[in-house]
């Protein structure tokens, strides 16, 4: 009859389990001291060699004669312990007896002393699965056993353990095992066994088993099923049902760039060449992954079991990511997996995640608008001419792109009103009827506290002329950033799409003679973070010095409430009732 790969290589010896040198010095210490705890815990993920290694305790505390390896196989003790009806070793399997009974009866037994060897050893596996009342029974006994027993409990759950059982027991965790430590053993097998297999291919054998040994040799089991004494790579991601490395770059590469036919072309060959999809979405998740760690880590070699040519692959991957794309994919692709695994169309929401990643302007989240603001910022950087970018290659929506348009009411008459259009007569003659005086033979009178470059609705024509006590008074070369804005926005768009679509809620103000303070409204604090970056702040200083000749410091402020902003009216109501009377102030809602 033939026997499982794993059961076949299952370790014997000390010196065969891979991965958990620390726990096995420190077993190997008690083993020859003397000091056997009465209650081990051995925890840690499947396949770490948790029930191995509490096999190979328990012969090695009853050998007469133990090796550096464990038991030396050779003794009575050794030779009766390893035959299956010796009574000193006994396994239970907590999850089929899990009741009060069952551990009511081992209590009983426990009494009786070993047969043969110095201790009776019980190991109980899955034992997150015994029931409380099982627990309450064992817990006294756990505490203290007659002196000839030794309990080993094995769980890949600890958490579930009540904190009774858990501090009575030496807890020992099992770690994952090393990919490359991983790929020495199943090397070492194979030379064994007569069969030639590609390293690279073992590699992703060690990759897929995720730290666990046991589902490796039973990946590496099934490829020898199907290819016989000589395996290749190509056989080895046959059987995993996935793609090989350079397909998780390609598709990578079609995410980050925004490549949509690209990303759905590889999806159609995957289901078209009978893939799993859950297998290809498991490993472009770790792809995404390892390029996060790179991005981000000045050591990526450190927290990445990968070969070095691979490593720099996705160092030149990282290059051309955008921080933003990269940590949006990685967490869109995370929620979509549980997804993926209970739909009856999977396909389609791959692909509809695929969509998602390479249009952000198809979303309207946070994380989508910080993408999309990368990409056009990364745009300009690259050189791309100043003109702003439609809809479709910004990623941002119409109502964006045409809002400089919409905020713009400064017209090429207004921008030089000294020459006015032919056949127009200047403002003050389509006020008057009459030829009004020149700006270079006298000062402009004024009309109703406004002045003459003023339109009816009071906003400015252009220029704004030195006057006492007015906005904008200073040199003729100079223009008020308020009434300028519209103007500074327009050259900005053109400039930094990115930085426009910050600004297009806010409202400006002179603060104070030099601060010029933006206004935005509640909840903006993103805004005001990435208007407030330093860079940024310089750009639009420079920006609003350009245009107006003014010098300013800007500053951004979150628009106050509404039941303060209430609260203030309120106070100059009441103050313009004391000053004038009540007969002469009359409050308007102009939003009624």
């Amino acid at each position: 009859m033939y026997t499982a790969l794993y059961r076949q290589w299952r370790p014997d010896t000390f010196r065969d389990v891979v991965g958990q040198d620390t726990i096995i010095q420190t077993l190997k210490n008690q083993l020859f001291s003397g000091h056997v705890a009465h209650a081990y815990l051995f925890c840690g993920s499947r396949g770490t060699g948790k029930t191995s290694t509490a096999k190979i305790f328990s012969r090695a505390i009853n050998c007469m004669s133990p090796t550096e390896d464990g038991p030396c196989g050779k003794c009575e003790a050794c030779v009766n312990l390893s035959s299956e009806n010796n009574m000193d070793i006994v396994e239970i399997d907590a999850a089929s007896n899990n009741g009060v009974d069952e551990i009511r009866d081992l209590r009983d037994k426990i009494r009786f002393p070993p047969t043969i060897g110095k201790y009776k050893v019980y190991i109980i596996d899955e034992v997150h699965m015994l029931s409380m009342g099982a627990f309450n029974a064992l817990l006294k006994t756990l505490e203290e056993p007659p002196a000839h027993v030794v309990f080993i409990l094995a769980t890949t759950e600890p958490h579930k353990l009540p904190a009774t059982v858990l501090s009575r027991c030496q807890r020992f965790d099992f770690k994952r095992i090393p990919g490359g430590v991983m790929v020495e053993r199943m090397k070492a097998i194979c030379s064994k066994m007569k069969v030639t297999v590609e390293e690279s291919g073992l590699s992703v054998i060690a990759r897929w088993a995720e730290g666990g040994m046991r589902d490796a040799l039973s990946l590496l089991d099934q490829c020898m099923g199907l290819c016989g004494d000589r395996i290749t790579k190509d056989d080895i991601l046959n059987v995993l049902g996935t793609a090989d490395q350079s397909f998780l770059f390609q598709a990578a590469d079609d995410i980050l760039s925004g490549d949509v036919q690209g990303i759905l072309s590889r999806i159609d060959w995957l289901v078209g060449d009978g893939k799993d999809l859950n297998a290809f979405l498991r490993e472009l998740l770790q792809q995404l992954r390892d390029l996060l760690i790179v991005k981000f880590c000045k050591d990526p070699d450190k927290l990445l079991d990968v070969e070095d040519s691979t490593l720099e692959r996705l160092k030149e991957q990282a290059k051309k990511a955008g921080e933003a794309r990269l940590i949006r994919s990685v967490d869109l692709l995370s929620s979509l997996e549980s997804e993926l695994r209970r739909s009856t169309q999977p396909r389609i929401l791959l692909e509809l995640a695929a969509v998602k990643l390479c249009r952000p302007q198809e979303e309207d989240s946070l994380a989508a608008l910080t993408d999309r603001i990368e990409v056009l910022e990364r745009q300009v950087r690259e050189g791309i001419p100043g003109q702003a970018p439609g809809p479709e290659e910004s990623g941002l929506p119409d109502a964006i792109s045409s809002a400089a348009e919409t905020h713009h009411p400064v017209k090429e008459s207004e921008e030089n009103p000294e020459e006015p259009e032919s056949g127009r007569k200047p403002a003050a003659e389509e006020k008057t009827g009459e030829q009004g005086p020149s700006n270079a033979d006298s000062p402009a009178p004024k009309r109703n506290g406004k002045n003459p470059e003023e339109s009816n609705n009071g906003k400015p024509n252009g220029k704004v002329h030195s006057q006492e006590g007015e906005p904008g008074s200073g040199s003729d070369a100079e223009k008020d950033p308020v009434w300028a804005w519209p103007e500074i926005l327009a050259n900005i768009k053109g400039e930094r799409m990115a930085i426009y679509t910050l600004l297009k809620e806010a409202k400006p103000r002179m603060d104070s003679k030099n601060v010029f303070m933006l206004q935005f409204p509640p909840t903006s604090g993103f805004f005001i973070a990435a208007i407030e970056k330093e860079e940024n702040r310089v750009f639009l200083e420079e920006q609003i010095q350009k245009v107006t000749g003014c010098k300013v410091r800007l500053r951004c402020q979150m628009k106050e409430d509404a039941g303060k902003q209430t609260g203030a009216v309120d106070d100059i109501v009441k103050k313009a009732v004391r000053v004038f009377g009540k007969d002469l102030v009359k409050v308007v809602d102009e939003k009624k």
